[in-house]
């Protein structure tokens, strides 16, 4: 067995090389104000005390499973899969993710994003996806948020989103990927005004098969196209997602 001595060594080398990535924090602020997928209330974040009341400050919080940044678990759409408390603790801790910019191909509410534009993102990127990746599809879709470069409003955003189509779907599956995730809504479901169209990855290709689904990203324009992923998920009973707080880390 290795001494208490060689294993502080190894921690300390793991954490010399993390101190040196930077660190992309992908998640929107969780508030009110928040945009949802339109089928799902905004979450609520309630008072309880005050510091001139009881000398501390603590809220109650209410929300859905799928607020903000978030994760599906295989349960969302699968009845025998695996709920957000079964869901391994290490699915999405440190993993390799490819970053697919797809911003320049313009995509509109409604359209399709094809297998054409993956591979096409794949050649700008010079990667290649390995099993146990997470396939990170850069869209765009937050400059539609509220105060976004486009100024849409809640409710629009929500609504209105491109999605994957069955093909792109399937080659990401294919690929062994660990997770697809997006910075919309829904990765793979195109929707024009709630309107929706295309949601192969939802109940074919990625939660049947136990992929994870990631969804409501931010900013990602500022992460390369290749680095470490990283999202610890709550651990829900009978949870069929969960919100989390996610960061990229990149030299």
């Amino acid at each position: 067995m290795p001494s208490v001595q060689a294993e502080r060594g190894a921690v300390a080398t793991l954490v010399s090389a993390l101190d040196h990535l930077k660190v992309y924090d992908v998640s929107p602020t969780i508030d009110a104000q928040l945009p949802m997928w339109f089928m799902y209330e905004p979450p609520q974040i309630t008072p309880v005390v005050r510091h001139d009341q009881g000398g501390a400050a603590v809220n109650t919080i209410s929300l859905n499973e799928h607020t903000g940044t978030h994760i599906d678990a295989p349960f969302h759409f699968a009845a025998d899969g695996q709920t957000m408390a079964q869901v391994p603790v290490d699915a999405l801790l440190l993993r390799p993710y490819c970053k697919y910019d797809l911003t320049g191909d313009d995509h509109q509410a409604g359209d399709l994003i094809g297998l054409e534009h993956l591979k096409a993102a794949e050649a700008r990127g010079g990667f290649a996806l390995q099993p146990g990746d997470v396939a990170v599809l850069e869209v765009g879709w937050d400059r539609n948020l509220p105060g976004g470069e486009n100024g849409r409003d809640s409710a629009w955003w929500g609504r209105n989103q491109p999605g994957l189509s069955p093909e792109a779907c399937e080659y990401l599956a294919e690929a062994g990927v660990r997770a697809v995730a997006s910075d919309t809504a829904a990765c793979d479901v195109a929707a024009v005004d709630a309107e929706m169209s295309s949601f192969h990855g939802h109940v074919t290709a990625f939660l049947p098969r136990g992929i994870l689904i990631v969804e409501g990203l931010t900013g990602l324009a500022a992460a390369p196209a290749t680095g470490l992923f990283v999202a610890l998920p709550l651990k829900i009973a009978d949870g069929t997602g969960s919100p989390v707080r996610i960061v990229l880390l990149a030299e």
